[in-house]
């Protein structure tokens, strides 16, 4: 009985893999500012975005090209694409800066919502500005 059970829980976390592996997508991204990914400071570059659909939340992985980093990211939350971005039909990262640290504040692949991100609070007074990177399409290597 207890053979059975470890073998049911292996098989059960194999299909939450593979259900979240089969429902992926790549896209990739000229970032031409250091900015902050959750906790994790990355560097101007060229990188690949891919996201995941897990069973129960969207994970993404941001890799930078130019020096192997990478950093995964689960959203904090969503909310509904501007129309503007949806009839523009380019999936966008969108960053808060607050002086001239910038953070990953939204992600938005092409669906009904966008991904949001933690952002840290300035201090009063500095000045906040957003900024948008398109994201296109990666091609298979």
């Amino acid at each position: 009985m207890k053979r059975l059970m470890i073998h049911s829980m292996f098989a059960a976390a194999t299909l939450v893999a593979l259900a979240g592996s089969a429902s992926a997508q790549s896209l990739k991204a000229e970032i031409p500012f250091a900015f902050r990914a959750g906790a994790v400071l990355m560097q101007p570059g060229n990188y690949d975005v891919s996201a995941r659909q897990g069973a129960s939340s969207m994970m993404f992985v941001l890799h930078n090209r130019d020096t192997g980093q990478s950093v995964m990211l689960f959203r904090n939350g969503t909310r509904d694409a501007s129309k503007a971005r949806i009839a523009a039909g380019r999936p966008t990262l969108a960053f808060r800066c607050v002086g001239t640290n910038c953070s990953l504040s939204e992600l938005w692949i092409g669906e009904r919502e966008s991904s949001v991100f933690t952002t840290p609070k300035g201090a009063s007074g500095d000045p906040v500005r957003a900024a948008e990177i398109r994201l296109t399409a990666a091609k298979a290597d």
